[in-house]
């Protein structure tokens, strides 16, 4: 699984509370133009279909198996421009986004699963 965290979106996590209990949490869920979108949020319960693919000190990315098939590719970054401050996850195998960029298309149809995160 290749998944990657910029110093930037490292430092920024470190800042909101990520440590050793708690972890980033990705889902993706059906939504937006393209039809996939990620939602993420720092979590300290992990279940019993959740599983670690990134881990990098105490800063860990946790996902259910079902969204993980979206998380191949993924960069996480963070950006502090006066525009649109906030975290950017973008996947090197999406095939498509909307204009705006908050969701994309792999050619693979989105989980139907309802999971709901924000950052």
């Amino acid at each position: 699984m290749d998944i990657k965290v910029t110093e930037n979106a490292k430092s920024k996590l470190y800042e909101m509370g990520v440590s050793e209990e708690t972890f980033l949490r990705i889902g993706v869920k059906s939504g937006g133009c393209s039809g996939n979108t990620y939602d993420a949020i720092l979590d300290d319960n992990m279940s019993e279909v959740d599983e670690v693919y990134f881990s990098d000190g105490n800063l860990r990315i946790v996902s259910d198996k079902v969204s993980s098939v979206f998380l191949d590719g993924l960069t996480v970054d963070f950006s502090n421009d006066l525009i649109e401050p906030g975290f950017r996850l973008t996947n090197s195998n999406a095939k498509g986004s909307c204009g705006c960029g908050s969701s994309f298309s792999t050619g693979d149809p989105a989980p139907n699963v309802d999971v709901s995160f924000t950052v």
